[in-house]
C-alpha cells in the first residue's frame, strides 16, 4: 500500500481505478482513499462486477476495490493481487491480506459495505423487534456464520434496532459528506 500511494502521488498521469458503477461502495471507498491520502486518480465506472474485475485482470485499469466474494476466485488463481482489505480487521477468507489501515499507516481507515434488513417506516415496533430478534438468532447460527465467511463477509453480532438506526444515520452523514467533498453528488 505505501508503494501504491507513492505511485499514485508521483505518477505523471493519474492512475485509473474502476468500480461497478458511480456511487457504489467500491467507488466511494476509492474516493475515500483519494481524499485521505491526497491522490489524483480517475474513476472509470462500469455497469457490472464481472466486467470491471476482468478489466483489472487484463490490465486495462490499474486498480479498484473489489468485493471479496467476487474477487476470491481470481485472487486464488493468481490473476488478481490483493494488497489490503478495507475492513478494520483481516477477513477469514484472506487471512494473509492486512487491513488497509496497517500498511498505509492509517489506523482509522475503514470503508466497508454492510447488509441489513429493513422494513417500511411505519411498521409497528413490536413487529420490527420480533423480526430483529428472529434474524439475530438466525445470523448467530454457526452454519450461517460459516456461509457468510465463505462469501467474504465478516459476521458481526447484530446490534439493537436503535443501534442499527443510529449506525445508518451516521453512515449517511459520513458518506454524504464524502460525496459532497468529492464533487460526485448526483453522479449515481
Amino acid at each position: 500500500m505505501p508503494e501504491l500511494i507513492k505511485l499514485a502521488k508521483e505518477s505523471a498521469t493519474p492512475l485509473n481505478y474502476n468500480s461497478p458503477g458511480a456511487g457504489v461502495a467500491q467507488h466511494l471507498s476509492m474516493e475515500y482513499m483519494k481524499q485521505r491520502f491526497g491522490l489524483n486518480m480517475v474513476h472509470v465506472p462500469y455497469r457490472n462486477t464481472p466486467h470491471w474485475i476482468t478489466d483489472i485482470v487484463a490490465g486495462h485499469v490499474q486498480l479498484g476495490f473489489a468485493e471479496a466474494g467476487a474477487s476470491l476466485p481470481l485472487i486464488r488463481e493468481g490473476k488478481l493481487r490483493a494488497l489490503a482489505v478495507s475492513a478494520s480487521t483481516r477477513i477469514p477468507t484472506l487471512p494473509n491480506v492486512p487491513p488497509f489501515a496497517e500498511p498505509a499507516n492509517a489506523p482509522d481507515f475503514e470503508a466497508v459495505s454492510w447488509h441489513l434488513v429493513v422494513a417500511p417506516a411505519h411498521t409497528p415496533p413490536e413487529i420490527v423487534n420480533k423480526l430483529h430478534d428472529e434474524i439475530k438468532t438466525l445470523v448467530a447460527q454457526p452454519e450461517i456464520q460459516q456461509q457468510m465467511i465463505k462469501m467474504g463477509l465478516i459476521p458481526v453480532d447484530t446490534p439493537s434496532v436503535e443501534q442499527l438506526q443510529n449506525f445508518v444515520a451516521s453512515e449517511i452523514i459520513r458518506w454524504g459528506k464524502l460525496v459532497q467533498q468529492a464533487g460526485i453528488a448526483g453522479s449515481q
